[in-house]
């Protein structure tokens, strides 16, 4: 009886012990990166009575070297541990890391030179799970714009970024709480509070709060977002289809007010179609007026790729993308007009584990 009951107990204990270790993941994406351009610059000075004075242009080459970069890559630990039959508590770290580089100089206070730390939070948080109410995190987090995204297919080092070109794309904000409700039938609810700590750690700059929601059902998903720090304010929605089990289309609007006399609008369309081989090819169309609340400044990229799955954790990539933007900056007497018109090509390997 005493050897059944220990060997019962020791059994318990190594199924507890299971289910509390975390779980080691996370990914590397490298990529050959090239990316070519010009700089066009105009600059208007005027006399007193508004007449203009002089008009000088300037043309600069903006051709980058050839470049290996690391992508979002990342290694983390996750899991939950029962506290209750209904509530979890969850957890995850999760750093960044640069295969390609290592620890870089950086310009420190004083001038003076130090190494940055090469591993980098990412999202991190502890939090508590439950089956009836939801779950709430707490950390550092990614803003809940980031579950309203289904227009964004961009991958790797392509020129303008793997992101949709809106100024504010779901940055992660310190000292926050995260809200997520249940899913009940596809649709999902979801909250956020950044806190002003009035410290070095703050992201935002004082208090944040926002609100969504998302529908994820079948072939359609759809959702939106509103994000406000005190003037600060950007809505989002977002949504794709598959039009057929092959082909996916994406889209995405956001409206940005930094507080100035014009809002920045966000507009991306995108495509994905898988192949009867291991590529899926897509495409992507990105357009922001007023950046950053400026007048008559203005971004265009237009991005085609592809991804070859060799396997369910490794995948190859090749992308090419064109981008534009145009900026005006206006002084007393002086009006400065910047272009830019620039190419890219990249390719590379990403693996998951």
């Amino acid at each position: 009886m005493k050897k059944l009951l220990l060997a019962t107990a020791v059994a318990a204990l190594s199924v507890s012990a299971a289910n509390a270790a975390p779980t080691v993941y996370g990914k590397g994406f490298l990529t050959l990166d090239v990316n070519t351009g010009d700089n066009d610059t105009t600059t208007t000075t005027y006399n007193t009575d508004g007449s203009v004075d002089s008009v000088v242009k300037t043309s600069v080459d903006a051709d980058g070297r050839s470049q290996l970069n690391s992508n979002a890559s990342r290694i983390g630990l996750k899991g939950s541990e029962a506290l209750t039959a209904n509530t979890d508590l969850v957890y995850q770290l999760e750093y960044g890391i640069d295969i390609d580089a290592g620890d870089a100089f950086v310009d420190a206070d004083g001038g003076r030179m130090e190494k940055s730390d090469q591993f980098y939070s990412r999202d991190t948080y502890l939090g508590l799970k439950n089956a009836q109410y939801g779950t709430l995190l707490g950390g550092r987090l990614s803003a809940i714009d980031d579950y309203v995204n289904f227009a964004n297919v961009t991958q790797g080092g392509v020129l303008g970024g793997d992101v949709v070109l809106a100024s504010f794309d779901a940055p992660r904000t310190n000292n926050t709480f995260n809200y997520f409700s249940p899913n009940i039938n596809g649709m999902q609810f979801m909250a956020m509070y950044a806190m002003d700590e009035n410290n070095d750690t703050d992201t935002l700059g004082r208090d944040a709060f926002g609100v969504g929601g998302k529908y994820e059902a079948g072939p359609m998903n759809v959702g939106a977002t509103y994000i406000q720090a005190g003037d600060f304010k950007v809505a989002r929605v977002s949504g794709n289809y598959a039009i057929s089990p092959v082909v996916t289309l994406g889209a995405l609007y956001q409206n940005t007010d930094f507080d100035s006399d014009d809002n920045e609008n966000a507009f991306t369309i995108s495509g994905e179609m898988a192949t009867a081989t291991p590529w899926t090819a897509y495409a992507q169309g990105d357009f922001v007026n007023n950046v950053g609340g400026a007048d008559d400044a203005e971004k265009f990229r237009a991005v085609v790729g592809g991804k070859y799955a060799f396997n369910a954790a490794t995948t190859g990539h090749l992308y090419g993308a064109y981008l534009s933007s145009e900026a005006t900056v206006t002084a007393p007497l002086v009006k400065v007009e910047s272009e830019f018109d620039g190419f890219g090509i990249g390719g590379g390997i990403e693996y998951k584990f």
